[in-house]
């Protein structure tokens, strides 16, 4: 028993010798394939942490009506601060508003008049959590529906903007993987059709001296996973210098690092594996039944 798996197995190998030619184009489509997918990896992983940390920096400005009382504005606050959606509120009076203003602008406004024309206001913050998109309008419409409130400031375009990028990057990525892994599925198909061609007469020798379909067929399914083993590994190799070179470049003008998911590896294996398996099984069952 022992005998026949590493004969399978030395037959994979030497299949990949003996076809350099054929087995090359299909390691090097195997390479370029992982090295599209894991830059789109790469890229979604280190976009989705852009994502979550600007929703940490969403927030909504209400200013309230500047005849209200400041007892009248805390209960407003209080009110706000129940809308579901809402995470916390921070109340500015009319003291810290003016302290804002003349932080911003250099100037203290009491200086030019004796009464504090700024409204006292609040910024309420929303809640974060979750990969879904963030839909301030609900709680803003509930915000400008409270009596009380002057005006309110948010950012909503924005962040609608940026959760539309991101989806169409999300959509866009799983259609560049499914049409490249198809490609790289074809290549390997047609690599494993040439051997199992160039190998016609060893293979009826085989069946006349009793052979099995199971046995004449793995060494072609074991070529095909060692090219799809070979070319994900090498590409994970290059690109795990590339992004240090990368991030050495990147650190001399921003501190921003570029990070590979420490799971990259074994999901760019298994999806290079998978595939160069897939090509090589539907060639087999085609040309070898």
């Amino acid at each position: 028993m022992l005998d026949r798996i590493l004969f399978l197995f030395a037959e994979g190998f030497r299949n990949l010798l003996r076809h350099k030619l054929t087995v090359f184009a299909a390691i090097f489509s195997v390479f370029m394939t992982m090295i599209i997918i894991g830059s789109l990896l790469i890229i979604g992983k280190n976009t989705n942490k852009l994502i979550f940390y600007l929703r940490s920096k969403y927030k909504i400005e209400v200013f309230f009506d500047a005849e209200m009382s400041k007892r009248d504005a805390l209960k407003l606050v209080e009110d706000i601060g129940s809308i579901e959606g809402v995470r916390n509120t921070t109340f500015i009076d009319k003291e810290n508003a003016t302290r804002i203003f003349e932080k911003q602008f250099g100037e203290n406004i009491l200086d030019y008049i004796d009464r504090n024309p700024l409204p006292m206001s609040c910024v309420v913050n929303v809640n974060r959590t979750g990969d879904f998109e963030l839909d301030i309008f609900p709680i803003v419409k509930k915000i400008n529906a409270l009596e009380g409130v002057d005006n309110v400031e948010h950012q909503g375009k924005l962040i609608q903007r940026i959760e539309d990028y991101h989806n169409r990057f999300t959509k866009l990525f799983f259609i560049c993987s499914i049409i490249i892994i198809g490609i790289t599925i074809t290549i390997i198909y047609n690599t494993i059709k040439l051997t199992i061609y160039a190998k016609k007469d060893l293979i009826q020798d085989l069946h006349i001296i009793g052979a099995t379909n199971t046995f004449v067929k793995v060494p072609f399914l074991i070529e095909g996973v060692l090219q799809g083993l070979i070319g994900s590994s090498v590409a994970f190799i290059f690109l795990s210098i590339a992004l240090k070179i990368g991030n050495g470049l990147i650190s001399q003008f921003a501190a921003i690092t570029i990070r590979m998911d420490p799971a990259a590896a074994s999901v760019m294996l298994l999806i290079g594996i998978l595939i160069s398996f897939i090509g090589s099984f539907l060639s087999v069952s085609r040309f070898l039944p």
